[in-house]
C-alpha cells in the first residue's frame, strides 16, 4: 500500500505541473459507486458512504474542497449519483418492499430492467426490478431525510431523465402518462422545492426544465442507412440554457470525430474515470464494460482535449446555435492521383478531338455532296488553330501550355506528340495550293461534349471531364460544378450568435481526408485536415 501511495503521489505531482500550463477550472463530477455498497448498490432510502472510498468523513472533505474551489473562482461540482428508477439490491430495514415498490408486467410477474445484447440478439435481465413510479415520492422522502443533513446542493438522478416505465399491476396499474406525471412531480420537488441542482442522463423532454446538467445526450445521428446527415437540433434548442454532454469520449472509437460533434452541438466533454483498481472491474461479468476508465492513462488526453474545446466554444456559452449547413468542398488529392487524372483528362481530350475532327469533316462532305454545291474543283481543307486548342486544353487541365506539352500521356510519348499525331491524321490531305477550298475550322470554339449539339456554339469553355479535380464553385452554390473529388455531405458550417447579434462560425470536416472549402466572399479557400475544423 505504501508503494502504491508513493506511486500515486508522484503522478499527482506531475499533474500539478501540467495544470500550470493547461488550467481546467470548471469540472462537474458525478460520483458513481461511492455509496450504499458501491457499483452494486442498494436502493438509496438508506444512505451510507463506502468506507473504501473514505466514508462520510472524506465525503465531507470533498465537499469542503468544492466549496474552496468556488471561493477561488473555480467550479468543482459534486453530483452523487442515485438510481431511483430501479431496485438492484435492498438492505435490512431500508423501507423498500418488492410488493409495494416494484412494478409488474402484464403477466403479473415483477418487471425487471432489460438490456439488449447485440451478440446474442436478445434482451438480457440482471434481475434489477423496475420501481413503481406511484411510490417514488415516498421512497425519495426517506432518502432526503438523510441526504439533506449534508451541506450539499447538487444531486445526480440519471435514470429519472432517461427511463419511463409503466406498471401493469392488476390492482393498481400505472400507464406511461401517469408514470411521467409522477416522475415530473418528483423532479419538481428535487429541483424547485428542495433546491438541488440536478444532473440527468439523456434528457427526456419532460425532464429538461428541471436539469442543470445532462449527460449521454444524443448529439449524433443514428447513421442508419436512410439517414442523410446529422442536424444538432437538441443543441439548437438547449445551448445557452442548460449544460450537456454526449456519450463518454473515452469510449469513442474516434475521439476526434466526437470532438467535432461537441463543437457542432455546443456540448461539453464527458469522461468516465476511475483513479485506482480499475483492473479489477475486468474480472466482473457486468462491470467489465468499464474497460477504458483508468485516469492515469487518460489524463494527458483530457487536458489537451479540454483546452482545445474550451478555446473553440468556451466563450460561447451564452450564444445560441442559429444556423447549420452542409457545405460542399473538394478532397485535396495526392500528387500521384493528380498526375493520373491529368493523364486521363489529356487522353479524353485527345479522343474527343479526334471525334470532333470526324464530325467537322462529315459536315463538310455532306455540304459538298449537295447538288447545289457541286463543283469538281472544290477540295476539302481542314484548318486547325493549334494555339487556340492548346489554350482551351490548358485551361481545363489548370496547367501551363508548356507544362502540358511536355506531359507524358504514356511512357515516352508527350501530349504534344500525341496532339500533333491526331492533327496530322486529319490534315494529311490538305492542299495549300488548291484554287478552290471548302475550309473547315477546328479550334476551341468548335468543341464540346460527345453526344452534344455539335454546333460551333459548343466550346471548350463548356467542357467538363468526369476526371476533373478543379472547380471554381463556392461551398453553398446551388449549381456547384462537381468534380470526381467533391464531398457534399460531410462538411458542416455551424453558426453561433449572441443576443447582440455577434456571430461565430465553425467549419467542420468529418471526412477522413483533407479537404479545401471555398466560402467565397473574396476569401481564400480554407484547408481542413481529416476531422479538422476552423473558426471562420
Amino acid at each position: 500500500k505504501k508503494t502504491l501511495k508513493a506511486e500515486y503521489e508522484a503522478i499527482a505531482e506531475t499533474y500539478e505541473e501540467w495544470s500550470k500550463e493547461f488550467k481546467i477550472d470548471n469540472i462537474n463530477f458525478r460520483l458513481n459507486g461511492f455509496g450504499n455498497g458501491g457499483l452494486y448498490s442498494t436502493y438509496p432510502t438508506k444512505l451510507k458512504w463506502n468506507r473504501a472510498c473514505g466514508g462520510k468523513r472524506d465525503f465531507k472533505e470533498l465537499l469542503k474542497a468544492a466549496s474552496a474551489a468556488k471561493d477561488a473562482g473555480e467550479n468543482l461540482g459534486i453530483y452523487p449519483e442515485f438510481d431511483f428508477a430501479y431496485i438492484s439490491y435492498t438492505a435490512a430495514f431500508d423501507g423498500v418492499s418488492k410488493r409495494v415498490n416494484a412494478s409488474k408486467m402484464i403477466d403479473n410477474r415483477y418487471a425487471s430492467k432489460q438490456i439488449y445484447n447485440a451478440v446474442s440478439r436478445e434482451y438480457v435481465s440482471y434481475f434489477t426490478l423496475v420501481v413503481n413510479t406511484e411510490t417514488l415520492d415516498d421512497l425519495y422522502s426517506k432518502f432526503v431525510k438523510k441526504y439533506s443533513k449534508y451541506n450539499i446542493s447538487t444531486i445526480s438522478v440519471s435514470t429519472l431523465g432517461s427511463d419511463l416505465n409503466s406498471n401493469f399491476d392488476e390492482d393498481a396499474p400505472v400507464i406511461r402518462n401517469n408514470s411521467q406525471d409522477y416522475i415530473e412531480n418528483l423532479l419538481n420537488r428535487i429541483s424547485n422545492k428542495d433546491g438541488y441542482e440536478v444532473m440527468l442522463d439523456v434528457g427526456n423532454s419532460y425532464s429538461l426544465k428541471y436539469a442543470s446538467h445532462i449527460l449521454n445526450l444524443n448529439i449524433d445521428s443514428s447513421h442508419f442507412r436512410y439517414s442523410s446527415y446529422p442536424v444538432p437540433f437538441t443543441g439548437m434548442v438547449l445551448h445557452g440554457a442548460v449544460n450537456y454532454a454526449g456519450s463518454p469520449i473515452n469510449y469513442s472509437g474516434i475521439p476526434d470525430y466526437d470532438l467535432l460533434r461537441a463543437i457542432e452541438s455546443g456540448a461539453s466533454l464527458y469522461y468516465i474515470l476511475c483513479y485506482q483498481n480499475s483492473n479489477y472491474m475486468k474480472e466482473d461479468d457486468i462491470l467489465n464494460k468499464y474497460y477504458g476508465i483508468d485516469y492515469v492513462n487518460w489524463y494527458e488526453d483530457i487536458v489537451k482535449t479540454y483546452a482545445e474545446l474550451n478555446y473553440a466554444i468556451g466563450g460561447l456559452q451564452n450564444y445560441k446555435i442559429v444556423d447549420h449547413k452542409i457545405v460542399i468542398g473538394e478532397r485535396i488529392i495526392e500528387p500521384n492521383e493528380q498526375k493520373a487524372n491529368i493523364v486521363a483528362i489529356m487522353n479524353e481530350l485527345l479522343e474527343l478531338l479526334d471525334y470532333k475532327f470526324l464530325l467537322a469533316k462529315d459536315e463538310a462532305l455532306n455540304y459538298l455532296k449537295d447538288p447545289k454545291n457541286a463543283d469538281s474543283e472544290i477540295v476539302l481543307y481542314v484548318d486547325v488553330d493549334v494555339a487556340s486548342l492548346k489554350e482551351g486544353f490548358a485551361d481545363i487541365l489548370n496547367i501551363s501550355i508548356d507544362e502540358m506539352g511536355d506531359y507524358e500521356v504514356e511512357e515516352g510519348v508527350t501530349f504534344d506528340a500525341r496532339l500533333n499525331s491526331v492533327i496530322a491524321k486529319h490534315t494529311k490531305y490538305n492542299d495549300e495550293n488548291a484554287a478552290k477550298k471548302h475550309t473547315v475550322e477546328v479550334n476551341k470554339s468548335y468543341f464540346g461534349d460527345v453526344g452534344g449539339t455539335d454546333t460551333p456554339e459548343t466550346t471548350l469553355d463548356d467542357y467538363i471531364s468526369e476526371y476533373s479535380f478543379i472547380t471554381d464553385s463556392t461551398a453553398t452554390d446551388e449549381n456547384y460544378v462537381y468534380t470526381d473529388f467533391t464531398s457534399d455531405r460531410d462538411i458542416v458550417l455551424v453558426t453561433y450568435q449572441n443576443a447582440e447579434g455577434d456571430t461565430v462560425q465553425f467549419l467542420l470536416n468529418y471526412n477522413i481526408y483533407t479537404v479545401k472549402v471555398n466560402l467565397g466572399n473574396g476569401k481564400e479557400p480554407i484547408t481542413l485536415s481529416k476531422y479538422g475544423y476552423a473558426k471562420v
